[in-house]
């Protein structure tokens, strides 16, 4: 039984160590690949047009969002309270003080 465990051991290292190496070189493949892709022109060009675009989405979005609070604002400013209890100088929600 005990030559079993050591030889499980033994093939768990091994298997660990090789492993271990084959997944470094395949990082290390990986790095350079990515180094390659992002040196590329045409990478470059594709990023910076992505990100021309994603800034024009966002200063479209920002200024809509802006727009929208202005006009809820301005609405707001101009409504009556809706409830009877307002009506009467009570808060909406205010118990009666009976």
């Amino acid at each position: 039984m005990r030559l079993h465990r050591i030889t499980f051991a033994a093939g768990l290292a091994l298997g660990y160590v090789l492993g271990a190496q084959a997944g470094r070189e395949r990082y290390e493949q990986l790095k350079r690949l990515a180094r390659r892709a992002a040196e590329n022109p045409a990478m470059q060009q594709t990023a910076g047009a992505l990100q021309a675009q994603a800034s024009a989405t966002a200063r479209s979005a920002r200024e809509k969002a802006a727009a929208t609070m202005r006009r809820g604002r301005a609405g707001a400013a101009g409504r009556r309270p809706e409830s009877a209890a307002a009506q009467n100088g009570r808060p909406a929600g205010a118990a009666s003080g009976r």
